[in-house]
């Protein structure tokens, strides 16, 4: 039995895979614009940074992301 997505996230939206980003013993997983899973030398540290921009109804744009290159 499989969850209906709706229901769960309020979207059918499917999240992008994210890019794993590594400096020395941190590592950060990037998705949609944020870091998440921010660890150091394995252990979680934070859970995300984000940089939320609400509507007037409390929605939640989507960041559109254009010419990004990540070495």
């Amino acid at each position: 039995m499989t969850a209906d997505a709706f229901l769960l996230y309020g979207t059918r939206a499917v999240e992008a895979d994210p890019v794993r980003l590594r400096a020395g013993a941190l590592t950060a997983d990037f998705a949609n614009g944020n870091l998440r899973t921010i660890r150091h030398g394995g252990i979680e540290v934070l859970r995300a940074i984000a940089y939320i921009v609400r509507d007037r109804d409390w929605g939640t744009y989507e960041p559109a992301l254009t010419d990004l290159v990540i070495d």
